[in-house]
């Protein structure tokens, strides 16, 4: 199965346990209903990380979650037949997932301290204007 397909499945599963309609959602993450109907039936072979980050947060769930089926298709432990290279292999790429999580995480909380300070700014000057 194409990964990003395993992300949309995984998208669905948080959409409809939230009880958000597939319109509800289109209008969150600002799509037509049309284009986020494809994106889940998997017609839709591209996901970039805005996109997911927007997904994520419109579902209010970590971006982490949405990447669970990548890591749960992941044979591991080791079974018979599966090298052991290739567990370290999993081990590495968790680790490497749990890093790119990390930094995405830092860089939406400096956007938001930026936003909030421009924010405040903004509010600021209005308070001098005469």
């Amino acid at each position: 199965m194409h990964p990003v397909q395993t992300i949309v499945d995984q998208v669905k599963i948080l959409r409809q346990a939230a009880g958000i309609s597939q319109k509800e959602m289109a209008g969150k993450i600002n799509l037509d209903v049309t284009n986020y109907r494809k994106l889940e039936a998997g017609k839709r072979k591209r996901l970039d990380l805005h996109q997911l980050l927007v997904i994520a947060d419109a579902l209010k769930a970590a971006p982490e979650q949405t990447l669970v089926p990548i890591t749960q298709n992941r044979a591991w432990p080791a079974q018979p037949g599966i090298a052991l290279t290739e567990s370290m292999d999993f081990i590495t790429e968790e680790y490497h997932y749990q890093e790119v999580i990390s930094l995405l995480r830092s860089i939406i909380e400096k956007q938001h301290n930026i936003i909030a300070e421009l924010n405040k700014l903004s509010n600021n000057s209005q308070g001098y204007k005469t």
